[in-house]
């Protein structure tokens, strides 16, 4: 699992930092969009930096970072809730000040509690949603996005021809959208912002209140004001009911929200999508020799964040980086057809091997990355995310009713918790679910009292039979030793094709580890209660 690592990180070596929150995107002396990001250690209380825009598809709130490294098996603060809004335009949009200070303490640095919030009430709960989180899960799942919703009428930069027959989408995708980022699961999301008018209207909201804002502060040059940072505010359309899985913390009856980790109750305006990339090519075969270079491969995956490079290269083959997912769904799920007009010819004959030459992007390229706009001539390699599902709304996300017993066992235990949720690797037909979409993982720390255990659950949306893990270290272990245990299960999860591996659980021989069977005929509280009896002994 690749990780990314912050290169301009502030803090002393080992010393852990947990985000808390985000000031004002803001662009620098050249031209570049930042986004301010406030850290917490508990020695040095808050810290504010800045990275490229772009990071921000990879950022969530209650991320803890070592060294500038943020591993996403890492169990963040807050736990699940699940909540539905009944109608998306009767939201109140205020600034964080409003919020108890025991939800969240901006240490007397203005600009963070001047970021706006978004206040839902729902079953006597009043749900705090940061608008900069609302934006990153309904609109920006990408690095290249993130860029053009900052700029005036971007999104018609990134689609070079549209139009319907029926309930036919007919999408051709600029040169603009990456080619390994021109998917189906994005295909969907991209023509559903464009094509949508209430959800077009959303993102074109953001930079037109940003620019409104910035004149009013500065009337005759607005660019002084987007220089110092404009709070991020949007229009809410009148989508009518939307459910969402999120993660977040509660005081009294305040929950605020920092991550969206599923979002529904969304109809797509077209049935079917036939799109066309300038990567989609339709492959033709002849009987020629076939040409295999060999490259040597790459020492690590693991990739370096430079955030003072000038702009991110133009690179068709950029790196992509999977992050934490967030699952959209569709009341009705269209169809993606790519249309394949341009030919790629294959030979199929005698194998050559020759050792020269880049053979596309070199392999061995440095680990420096940017998520600077890209542009022609620039610095540093590009790096882009991965972060979106979408699928049906009749498809679950395989977590749902673990996330509601999690929340019951709370109520029958004094404990806190700390939650991930990850993709499995990938490598198996396992490690994706029948509707295309990457298979998930919950991580749970539960700490009760001086003793502290790990839940590891994953997504069963078809009732697959595998058990929850329950993980107890024996000694005080470096969380970096639970970290590794826990990707050696799932790695070998995965090549188990969906059992867990009992010769990689004998290898843990750091931590006590019990199974908990499914049973079909347990009600959420009984599975809560031999669930607690488990964490008891």
């Amino acid at each position: 699992m690749a990780t990314l690592t912050l290169k301009s990180w502030p803090f002393p070596e080992n010393h852990e930092a947990e985000l808390v929150w985000f000031g004002s995107p803001f662009m620098d002396y050249k031209g570049n969009w930042r986004i301010r990001v406030a850290f917490r250690t508990s020695a040095e209380g808050i810290k504010v930096v800045s990275y490229p825009w772009g990071t921000i598809p990879y950022l969530r709130i209650g991320q803890i970072y070592s060294n500038g490294t943020y591993d996403q098996i890492t169990p963040m603060s807050g736990s699940a809730f699940q909540f539905t809004i009944d109608a998306f335009n009767h939201g109140t949009v205020t600034n964080g000040f409003k919020l108890p200070k025991r939800l969240i303490d901006f240490g007397k640095i203005p600009e963070l509690g001047l970021q706006n919030i978004i206040q839902y009430q729902t079953n006597g709960l009043t749900y705090c949603i940061p608008v900069i989180e609302l934006i990153r899960a309904m609109l920006i799942n990408s690095r290249y996005l993130a860029y053009y919703l900052l700029q005036p009428h971007g999104l018609d930069l990134l689609i070079d021809n549209s139009y319907s027959l029926g309930k036919t989408l007919h999408l051709d995708l600029s040169n603009r959208v990456p080619a390994k980022l021109a998917t189906d699961s994005n295909v969907r999301h991209l023509s559903w912002i464009y094509s949508d008018p209430m959800i077009r209207s959303l993102w074109d909201s953001v930079y037109q209140n940003m620019f409104i804002q910035a004149v009013k502060s500065s009337p005759y040059n607005p660019s002084s004001s987007l220089k110092k940072g404009v709070p991020l505010n949007i229009d809410l359309p009148s989508l009518g009911s939307i459910e969402m899985h999120t993660r977040g913390v509660q005081f009294i009856d305040y929950v605020l929200v920092k991550e969206i980790i599923a979002i529904g109750g969304f109809q797509h305006p077209s049935n079917e999508i036939l799109f066309w990339h300038p990567s989609k090519k339709r492959r033709e075969w002849s009987s020629g020799d076939k040409t295999i270079r060999m490259i040597p491969g790459s020492k690590n995956t693991d990739y370096v964040l430079n955030d003072q490079s000038d702009n991110a290269k133009e690179d068709s083959n950029q790196d992509i980086l999977e992050t934490s997912p967030t699952i959209m769904r569709f009341a009705n799920y269209p169809v993606v057809e790519t249309r394949r007009s341009s030919v790629r010819h294959s030979n199929t004959g005698n194998e050559v091997f020759v050792s020269t030459g880049r053979g596309g992007k070199h392999a061995a390229a440095s680990e420096e990355v940017s998520t600077h706009d890209s542009m022609v001539g620039g610095d540093t390699p590009p790096i882009d995310f991965q972060t979106l599902e979408t699928i049906p709304a009749s498809e679950a996300i395989g977590l749902e009713l673990f996330f509601q017993m999690i929340e019951m066992l709370k109520k029958k235990l004094t404990v806190n918790v700390r939650m991930s949720v990850v993709r499995v690797p990938p490598g198996r037909r396992f490690s994706v679910c029948m509707n295309g979409s990457r298979r998930t993982c919950a991580i749970i720390q539960v700490t009760n009292g001086a003793s502290t255990s790990y839940i590891v659950e994953v997504a069963r949306p078809v009732d697959w039979s595998i058990s929850t893990l329950i993980l107890r270290p024996m000694n005080q272990l470096s969380f970096r030793i639970i970290e590794r245990n826990i990707k050696q299960l799932l790695d070998g999860l995965v090549l188990k094709s969906g059992h867990w591996d009992q010769s990689v659980l004998n290898q843990c021989d750091t931590m006590n580890i019990e199974k908990l069977k499914h049973y079909q005929s347990d009600t959420i509280r009984e599975w809560a209660s031999r669930l607690a009896s488990k964490l008891m002994t």
